[in-house]
């Protein structure tokens, strides 16, 4: 065991959860501080990851994990085809909207982007998700669908005991408006993330069902302020329920 009574195995894992959770390019000494690591032992967990090709280190000596780990991650949430199987109904989405569509699970209450298709320029580079990474469930549309399966006192105790700060101004951390926002998700089948985790997207998420009709996943849209409003003007999230409910999804 290592010191503090947790394994090398216990502390790689920590490590990697926190470095993808981040999602950016991290120093040895903020990885150290995040997991209260002595540096030595973060620099040992590092070294074997990198020889190993799981992370790597820019010219400013900042690590990262790689396409090898996501490629890992991707592996084991595909291991029933779930991923394989849903691409083409993406595809289908992003052409017929000419836009973005994301996929995302829920995990440890929190969101995880699994992947992207389809292209939208219009976003800053720090608002595009990555294979792997970590997103809070209370501020995106996705969490917002999962919260919304939860039984009322069970959501009501996760709201009590979190802690919810602000990603931009219109992040919702008011304990009673944020369960307001997910009882609203509920009713009418869909979650919006309207500038919560970034100031330039709105975000449309829609459930994807299992055959027994529990909620394994949802299909995001990111778009823009503007084009947010057209789409949700023009009988937008109707075609899409239609079209879901259409592919058995």
């Amino acid at each position: 065991m290592a010191a503090g009574g947790e394994s090398v195995m216990q502390r790689t894992f920590l490590m990697i959860e926190y470095m993808s959770r981040r999602g950016q390019k991290l120093s040895l000494q903020e990885i150290a501080n995040g997991l209260s690591l002595p540096a030595v032992a973060v620099r040992r967990l590092l070294s074997s990851l990198t020889d190993m090709g799981y992370v790597a280190q820019d010219e400013d000596k900042q690590y990262y994990l790689t396409y090898k780990m996501y490629k890992v991650a991707g592996k084991s949430i595909n291991r029933d085809g779930f991923v394989r199987n849903l691409i083409p109904y993406m595809n289908y989405f992003a052409l017929q909207y000419k836009g973005e569509v994301g996929l995302t699970v829920f995990d440890n209450g929190a969101i995880v982007h699994i992947l992207n298709v389809g292209q939208n320029n219009n976003f800053s580079g720090n608002s595009l998700p990555r294979p792997g990474q970590l997103f809070p469930a209370y501020c995106s549309a996705a969490g917002k669908v999962f919260l919304a399966q939860m039984e009322d006192e069970a959501l009501k105790r996760w709201l009590e005991e979190g802690v919810f700060l602000p990603y931009t101004s219109f992040t919702i951390i008011d304990k009673e408006q944020l369960y307001q926002a997910i009882q609203e998700t509920r009713g009418q089948g869909y979650g919006v993330g309207a500038r919560e985790l970034y100031d330039d997207v709105y975000a449309v998420a829609f459930p994807i069902h299992d055959q027994s009709g529990g909620v394994t996943g949802t299909f995001n849209f990111r778009m823009l302020p503007e084009t947010y409003q057209e789409r949700m003007q023009s009988g937008f999230v109707d075609k899409v329920q239609r079209e879901l409910k259409n592919f058995g999804l």
